[in-house]
C-alpha cells in the first residue's frame, strides 16, 4: 500500500534537488533552442559541414540531417547530454530509496511506525518516479513552448514521445540503483555501480556501429532500447519500449525481497 505521507515527505526533503535538476534541463533546452536560428539561417553551410564529418563520428553520435529541426534537436538534446541527465536523476533517486534513512540514523524511527517495509519502499519509489516525471514535465514544456516560438514544425506529440523515452532511461537505471541499495544498504555503492553501468552501456551503444561484437549486444543494451530508437525522428518503438518496461519492473520487484530480508542498522 502506498503511504501518502511518506511520498510527500520524500518529495519535500528533496525538493531542492528536484528543482535543481528541472532548472538544469530547462536551461539546457533554452540554450540549444536559442542556437537553432543560427543553424537554420545557414542550413546549407551546416549540411555541407556535417557531411564532411568522419563516418565514425556520425555513426557514434547518430548525426543525421543536422540542419533540420528534428535532426538538430535529436543530436543536441536526445542523443547524449539529456539522456545522461535523466539516467543521473534515476540513479540518484534509486540509490537513496532503501538506505537513506539507515545511513542518516533515522531508520529506527521510521520503521517503528505501523508501516510495512514493502509499503515504506513502495511509497518512496512512487516519490522517485514522481520526481523524475516532474523534471520531464519541465523539460518537455520548455521544449514545446520554445519550438512554437521559433515556428518549428515538429508536433508536440513527438516531443512527448521522445520525453517518455527519456523517462524510460531514468527508470531503467533507477531500478538498478534501487536493487543495489536494497541489497547492500549503501547509497554510495548503489550510485557508483549504477553510474558505471550507465557509462558502460552508453559506450557500448555508441561504438556498436563500429564494433561487430558490440553491435551483436545491441538487443540486450538498455541504451539501445531507449535513445537508440531515435524517438524524435522515428516515433515510439513499442518493441524496445516493452523491453525497457519489463526490465524495470523485473529489477524493481527483486529489490523488495532483498530489502525485506536485510537486517537494518538504525
Amino acid at each position: 500500500m502506498i503511504r501518502r505521507p511518506l511520498v510527500l515527505a520524500a518529495l519535500r526533503d528533496h525538493r531542492r534537488g528536484i528543482a535543481g535538476w528541472t532548472l538544469g534541463l530547462v536551461a539546457l533546452v533554452i540554450v540549444q533552442l536559442s542556437v537553432y536560428p543560427t543553424i537554420r539561417d545557414s542550413s546549407e553551410g551546416w549540411s555541407s559541414l556535417t557531411e564532411q564529418f568522419p563516418e565514425v563520428f556520425k555513426e557514434m553520435f547518430r548525426i543525421a540531417d543536422y540542419a533540420s529541426e528534428s535532426g538538430y534537436l535529436s543530436t543536441e538534446l536526445f542523443s547524449f547530454v539529456v539522456p545522461f541527465m535523466f539516467a543521473a536523476i534515476g540513479a540518484t533517486w534509486g540509490a537513496r530509496l532503501a538506505p537513506e534513512d539507515e545511513e542518516n540514523g533515522t531508520a529506527d524511527i521510521v520503521l517503528s511506525l505501523p508501516v510495512e517495509r514493502h509499503d515504506y519502499l513502495a511509497s518512496r519509489l512512487v516519490a522517485a518516479v514522481a520526481a523524475l516525471c516532474l523534471s520531464a514535465t519541465g523539460f518537455v514544456a520548455t521544449l514545446a513552448v520554445g519550438a512554437r516560438i521559433l515556428d518549428m514544425s515538429i508536433a508536440v506529440s513527438r516531443f512527448l514521445v521522445a520525453t517518455v523515452v527519456l523517462v524510460f532511461v531514468g527508470l531503467v537505471f533507477m531500478s538498478f540503483a534501487l536493487v543495489l541499495g536494497a541489497w547492500t544498504g549503501r547509497k554510495a555503492i548503489a550510485l557508483g555501480v549504477t553510474t558505471g553501468l550507465v557509462i558502460a552501456t552508453f559506450i557500448a551503444y555508441s561504438l556498436a556501429p563500429l564494433v561487430g561484437w558490440l553491435d551483436a549486444l545491441g538487443p540486450f543494451n538498455p541504451m539501445q532500447w531507449t535513445i537508440g530508437s531515435q524517438p524524435l525522428l522515428e516515433g515510439f518503438d513499442w518493441g524496445y519500449g516493452w523491453r525497457s518496461i519489463t526490465l524495470t519492473l523485473g529489477v524493481t520487484a527483486l529489490s523488495f525481497p532483498l530489502w525485506a530480508r536485510r537486517d537494518i542498522s538504525a
